[in-house]
């Protein structure tokens, strides 16, 4: 009977268990030991060789927190050393839950930089040491997945006197591709747009890193969670998930916290009253009429929801430190399965109230990008689009009946272009444009024109300004689409475009895209739509703009809620009437935020209004500056005249 080894702070000790040595014991050994049976009093372990001993090792019975304070080295960022939970409080809990035999998932819901990544590691890192099997570690693209591997979890490995020995000398079984570890454990980084680098091999621990960063599909296949998820099928009920990100409208919130049997939420506790604290921008202590701009300046304290006690910085910090999780989903639960954390940056260590208080000023009287990063870089929660019921009397509103049509108001220089691409003829508006980040828009034209040449005349025309000045379009836009007819569903316009394109370079087509991750993607059309694939007579093609086509559609919705003569708000000529009401009101947006438009109603004008909101981000009309010129001197290069 020969005993396996344990390992203890001063040595290995042994204890009783049966396995065959003679096979692997060294030459001078086994002839000493043949024919017996030989206890630890009779056998040192210093004599075994070290595969014997990680054969004969039984894994440490350790939580996982307490396994990354013992062990864990972090070897970047600001508190590169050993791990130290005061930086990170919250992070206890979330580790010491992945590793109860009973959980096999964990989605940790936060904001940058509240710790989810080195959670994940130190989870790792515990898994590799104290319960082996092979891990996947996927990552939004390729390249995110050769940083993390070669700037973290290699390093990490490297570093940890609990785990470095068990990295291989040989080059190919240590690269960025797959880690080998001589325990058997395989670690192999996949990156979520492709489908082959998370298949073929099996998995008894899945991390997905930045979720809501993935594509909505993995190529051709299922989304990457559902993707990653099937290669811990063989591991039954002995499998673990854990799954991070900060929201940005996929998977993390809605598609993964929520869904979760148990949820927890992280509370302060008040330095002077001790209560639990659910802090909110109402209690931010702001001076009336404080904007962002001052709040950088000053800063700002926090006001105790409990006991109306004054927090600095500093009691903010002691009441953060102090918190702790509650639960606020499944509390009855004593063994959930699938376990949920939601962690805001008002309960982030490395988030100032400055920082805090400047976002929510901005977010309060900003667009759609400043409410969205309020929701998802500080709230942690998917943003969701407050759709107001519009009507044709919420839209005619914004009619001015001092801006005649056609004539270009003061101090707005940039006219753009916008067409609606029909089976007949064309929708088209012509919209006048301030700089800045509040782009004020006046529409000075709007109407139907039924053959290109008038497209043509449209974009040479010179409007006139009050004082006298004349301005030229700066760009045109123009759908690739082309409608549908009746009579054949696949009829389009698109080569058409492209042509009218080619020859007039004032004019870029754009086509909308509800998948892609960016707000536009410009691409270079070589080819024409056709079955022939015919290339475009010219070296270099038209630039197809792709836009995020619900993102601009958000935006247009937030920008009709501005009341007339606000900041950034939208003006409409004294020709506006009924028809172009109606068509702004034609979509609308579900609880989903997916947006649709009934079968048979016009939305002509709302699609143009759509593509304007993105001619003015390709266009970089919020950083244009106004350029001076020479009294006399007409600019049309610039749609200026000075």
């Amino acid at each position: 009977m020969m005993p396996a080894a344990v390992s203890t702070p001063q040595q290995t000790r042994l204890v009783p268990r049966t396995i065959p040595l003679l096979s692997i014991l060294p030459d001078r050994v086994r002839s000493m030991l043949s024919g017996r049976s030989v206890g630890s009093e009779r056998m040192p372990v210093l004599i075994l060789p070290e595969s014997v001993k990680r054969v004969l090792r039984q894994p440490e019975k350790i939580k996982v927190a307490d396994h990354a304070r013992k062990y864990r080295i972090v070897t970047d960022g600001a508190h590169e050393g050993p791990w130290r939970h005061e930086y990170a409080p919250h992070t206890v809990k979330i580790m010491d839950t992945f590793g109860e035999s009973w959980v096999r998932e964990v989605w940790f819901c936060g904001v940058e930089q509240s710790g989810k990544t080195n959670t994940m590691l130190n989870c790792m890192h515990w898994a590799i040491d104290c319960s082996p099997g092979n891990i996947f570690y996927l990552m939004p693209t390729e390249k995110d997945s050769d940083k993390v591997v070669g700037e973290k979890i290699k390093p990490m490995l490297a570093r940890s006197k609990k785990v470095a020995i068990l990295l291989s000398r040989r080059q190919d079984e240590s690269s960025l591709a797959r880690i080998k570890l001589r325990n058997g454990v395989i670690i192999l980084p996949a990156h979520a747009n492709s489908p082959s680098s998370m298949a073929t091999w099996a998995a008894k621990y899945c991390f997905g890193d930045e979720v809501d960063k993935y594509p909505p599909m993995s190529g051709k296949e299922a989304d990457p969670i559902t993707l990653i998820s099937k290669r811990n099928r063989t591991y039954r009920g002995r499998y673990k998930r854990f799954f991070s990100s900060t929201p940005a409208g996929k998977f993390i919130y809605t598609e993964g916290l929520l869904k979760c049997h148990q949820i927890h939420e992280y509370r302060v506790r008040c330095p002077e009253c001790g209560e639990l604290i659910r802090m909110d921008a109402d209690h931010l202590a702001l001076a009336d009429g404080a904007t962002q701009e001052s709040a950088e300046l000053t800063g700002c304290d926090y006001i105790c929801n409990a006991c109306a006690a004054v927090w600095d910085e500093n009691k903010r910090r002691q009441a953060i430190r102090a918190g702790c999780w509650i639960t606020v989903k499944g509390a009855d639960l004593s063994r959930p399965e699938k376990v949920g954390f939601h962690h805001r940056s008002w309960e982030c260590l490395d988030v100032s109230l400055r920082e805090i208080a400047s976002a929510w000023l901005k977010a309060k009287s900003g667009g759609l990008n400043e409410k969205t990063a309020w929701a998802n870089g500080h709230e942690a929660i998917d943003y969701i689009h407050e759709q107001q019921d519009r009507n044709e009397d919420y839209i005619l509103r914004l009619v001015d009946p001092d801006q005649p049509r056609g004539v270009v108001p003061q101090d707005m220089p940039w006219i753009l272009l916008v067409v609606d691409t029909q089976q007949r003829g064309f929708f088209y508006e012509a919209w006048a444009c301030g700089w800045g980040p509040d782009v004020k828009t006046v529409m000075i034209d709007h109407g139907y024109v039924e053959r290109w040449q008038h497209l043509i005349d449209l974009g040479q025309r010179e409007w006139s300004s009050a004082d006298g000045k004349q301005h030229r379009v700066l760009r045109g836009y123009i759908d690739s689409g082309g409608g549908t007819d009746p009579h054949n569903r696949k009829h389009s316009r698109t080569s058409a475009v492209y042509e009218f394109c080619r020859r007039n370079r004032l004019f870029r087509p754009i086509k909308g895209n509800g998948r892609q991750e960016e707000l536009y993607v410009p691409k270079k059309i070589d080819f024409y739509p056709t079955r022939t694939g015919k290339k475009i007579p010219m070296v270099n093609g038209p630039i197809r703009y792709n836009l995020k086509v619900n993102h601009f559609k958000d935006e247009l919705a937030d920008k009709l809620l501005i009341e007339p003569g606000a900041p950034g708000g939208i003006t409409l000529h004294a020709g506006v009437g009924n028809d172009y009401a109606a068509q702004m009101c034609a979509e609308y947006a579900d609880e989903r935020g997916n947006w649709h438009c009934p079968r048979g109603k016009a939305n002509h004008h709302w699609d143009i209004g759509v593509y304007l909101r993105a001619a003015i981000t390709i266009e970089m009309l919020p950083n244009r500056r106004r350029q001076a010129r020479a009294a006399g001197v007409k600019v049309y290069s610039k749609g200026v005249s000075q």
